[in-house]
C-alpha cells in the first residue's frame, strides 16, 4: 500500500513557504536597520507629516528623531539646510521668529537710488515718504537693521562699484561702515547673558562671571546642570528681559526657567555679543 502523501508539501508549497520566510526577513531587517537606510526626501516627509499629526500639528526635531529613529544627518545636511527648512516643505508651522530674507536685488538699487537723491543716510521720516513712492524701499524698521549689515553695505559698494555715477554713494556706503566698526570697538563689555540647560529645561540669567554663576547654579539643582551658550553685553539687565520676553510663552511659571526648541537654542547661540 502506498503511503498516504496528501500532507507532504509539494514543489510549489516549498516555494512558497522559501518565499515567504526571505519576505519575513526582510521586513525584520527593515524594521530593525530603518534609520540605516538611505531615506528619500518624499519618504521623510511623509514620516514628518504623521508624526506632527500624532503630536498636535507640530514636532520639533529632537522629539521626531525619538520618534522615528531617523538619524539627524539623515534630514539636515541631506535634503534640508534647517529642521525648519523641511518642516516649511511638509507644510508645517515653523517658529514665528524666523525672519524671512529680504530681497536684495530688490532693495539695493532701490536704496542706492535714495541716498543718490538726498546725498545722505536717510531720517525715518525721509525713508517713510519713499516708501510711499517706491514700494522697494525698505521699511524704517528694516532699513535700520540693514544699515547695520555688513553683507548688505558690501552688497551696496559693489552695485556701486559698477556704475561711476554713483561714486557718492559708495562713499556714503564706506563711511557707515567705518563707523560701525569704531563703535563696535568701543562698546565696552560690563556683564554677560547665559544659558544653562537643568534637565528639560533652560535657565537664562545675566551675571559678571557665566562660569562662576554655573558653579552656583548647579549646587542648587538637582539635575546635571551645563553652561549651553553666554553673550557678552553691555546691558546685562536688558538683553536678559530681551530673551525673557522673546519666550515668554515658554517661560515656566514666573521663574527664570523655558521649555525651549532646539531652534530657541541655536537663536540664542548665534549671538557672541548684544
Amino acid at each position: 500500500m502506498r503511503p498516504d502523501n496528501s500532507f507532504a508539501a509539494s514543489p510549489a508549497d516549498r516555494r512558497y513557504a522559501s518565499f515567504a520566510s526571505m519576505l519575513a526577513a526582510i521586513c525584520w531587517s527593515a524594521y530593525y536597520c530603518w534609520p540605516a537606510f538611505s531615506m528619500t526626501k518624499d519618504a521623510i516627509l511623509t514620516i514628518l507629516r504623521d508624526v506632527a499629526e500624532a503630536e498636535g500639528g507640530d514636532v520639533g526635531l529632537r522629539r521626531f528623531l525619538e520618534l522615528s529613529g531617523l538619524k539627524e544627518k539623515q534630514i539636515v545636511g541631506a535634503h534640508w539646510a534647517t529642521w525648519n527648512e523641511a518642516k516649511r516643505e511638509a507644510g508645517l508651522g515653523t517658529v514665528g521668529f524666523v525672519r524671512p530674507r529680504i530681497d536684495t536685488q530688490t532693495a539695493v538699487p532701490a536704496v542706492v537710488d535714495l541716498l543718490t537723491t538726498l546725498g545722505r543716510w536717510p531720517t525715518e521720516a525721509e525713508l517713510r515718504l519713499a516708501k510711499r513712492s517706491d514700494g522697494k524701499v525698505p521699511t524704517v524698521k528694516v532699513f535700520r537693521r540693514l544699515e547695520q549689515d555688513r553683507q548688505f553695505l558690501e552688497e551696496l559698494r559693489a552695485y556701486c562699484e559698477t556704475r561711476p555715477e554713483k561714486a557718492v554713494v559708495a562713499d556714503l556706503v564706506m563711511a557707515k561702515r567705518r563707523q560701525g566698526q569704531d563703535v563696535a570697538a568701543t562698546v565696552s563689555v560690563v556683564g554677560h547673558v547665559y544659558m544653562m540647560r537643568s534637565g528639560r529645561r533652560y535657565k537664562i540669567g545675566h551675571t559678571s562671571s557665566p562660569s562662576r554663576r554655573h558653579r552656583e547654579v548647579r549646587l542648587d539643582l538637582p539635575d546635571r546642570t551645563d553652561l549651553v551658550h553666554s553673550i557678552e553685553t553691555d546691558d546685562p539687565k536688558g538683553i536678559e528681559a530681551y530673551w525673557h520676553q522673546r519666550f515668554a510663552t515658554k517661560r515656566v511659571r514666573d521663574t527664570e526657567f523655558f521649555e525651549l526648541s532646539s531652534a530657541d537654542v541655536a537663536a540664542f547661540k548665534k549671538r557672541r555679543f548684544q
